[in-house]
């Protein structure tokens, strides 16, 4: 009688607790936490590189072949107009060689003028003829090219601009090629920085930017991306990015200066959360939404890093509200008190 009385006793134990879902000890009925109500799915981010100020038409002069100055009409700084004379190398040696092809050509075209009536009347061969053609077509290509060579003795302005040239003065024996000076138009100024290979695919073309130029008391300017290089720098591995500037005080800006600049990237669709509240469980990654009063656990799929937060491209939408402390008591189903 006794050991029947026991199986009872415990029989009505077990109904009384099967019943009822054991929930974790120590826990209350409802769990405080803080959430936050995420926003639209348009998650702008941020990257930041040093780059300097150069110019859109910028161009190099420099003597073809070469010489020694003698005659210098510009220094560093000087505004110029398109065609005004730079400086000048000594045009002895080309002179002449201009003077002897000039000679050559008018002798070869006197010698044409006056065999053209023989031959009209058929008093020249054909052969000849052809000879006496070809002997005017060489004069007249060593003429072209001594002129040529003789008007590179003279460096002109390609467009209206500032030079920016070293300390030349008359005497000074320059190599062919070596260049005399840069010609900038400053009033198309832009910004021009590097970015690695992993993340030249995030800037477009459009892209909104910022940059702070140190040299002129940081002062800011407002920029927009025009341009990026489509070949790699072979030793950094960086692609060369331009950015117009829309507004900012250029008139003291000079090129080279450095600009530290800040683009914003609109490539990355997704919610920003922090990133203390993702968990990363046997399922894989989630954070925890409330639901009329009660927890969830929600599958994610996190993209890149946004300031402090993460971006979520996949499982929030707009208007979810997500846990962001108090989010290690929880489990699913649980009543949660919003702080």
């Amino acid at each position: 009688m006794k050991q029947l009385l026991i199986v009872i006793f415990c029989t009505l134990l077990l109904c009384s607790c099967g019943g009822k879902e054991k929930k974790p000890t120590g826990w209350s009925d409802s769990i405080p936490v803080e959430t936050l109500v995420v926003g639209d799915g348009s998650t702008p981010t941020e990257r930041n590189y040093v780059g300097d100020i150069g110019s859109e038409q910028e161009m190099t002069v420099s003597f073809p072949l070469g010489g020694m100055l003698t005659k210098v009409n510009v220094k560093n700084g000087d505004r110029v107009s398109k065609g005004q004379l730079l400086a000048e190398i000594d045009a002895t040696a080309a002179g002449s060689l201009h003077a002897s092809a000039l000679a050559t050509l008018r002798q070869a075209e006197d010698a044409y003028r006056r065999l053209e009536t023989l031959h009209r009347e058929g008093g020249l061969s054909e052969v000849k003829w052809v000879e006496m053609e070809t002997n005017l077509e060489k004069a007249r290509q060593a003429e072209l090219s001594a002129r040529k060579h003789m008007e590179g003795c003279s460096l002109r302005a390609p467009f209206s601009g500032v030079v920016s040239c070293g300390d030349h003065h008359v005497g000074e024996e320059l190599r062919p090629g070596e260049v005399f000076a840069r010609v900038l138009d400053l009033n198309r100024l832009r910004v021009h920085f590097s970015v690695p290979e992993q993340e030249i695919a995030l800037i477009r073309v459009g892209d909104r930017a910022t940059a702070v130029v140190p040299a002129m008391n940081q002062a800011e300017l407002t920029l927009r991306v025009s341009d990026k290089s489509l070949s790699a720098n072979p030793l950094g591995h960086t692609y060369g990015v331009y950015a117009s500037i829309v507004s900012g005080e250029k008139k003291e800006l000079l090129p080279d200066m450095v600009a530290k600049v800040k683009v914003e990237l609109n490539s990355h669709e997704g919610i920003g959360v922090p990133s203390d509240c993702i968990q990363t469980m046997p399922e894989g990654t989630v954070v925890w939404v409330v639901k009329e009063g009660k927890a969830a656990k929600r599958r994610i799929v996190v993209g890149d890093f946004v300031r402090n937060s993460v971006v979520v491209s996949e499982g929030l939408v707009a208007g979810d509200t997500v846990v962001v402390a108090g989010q290690q008591k929880l489990y699913s189903g649980a009543k949660v008190k919003l702080q």
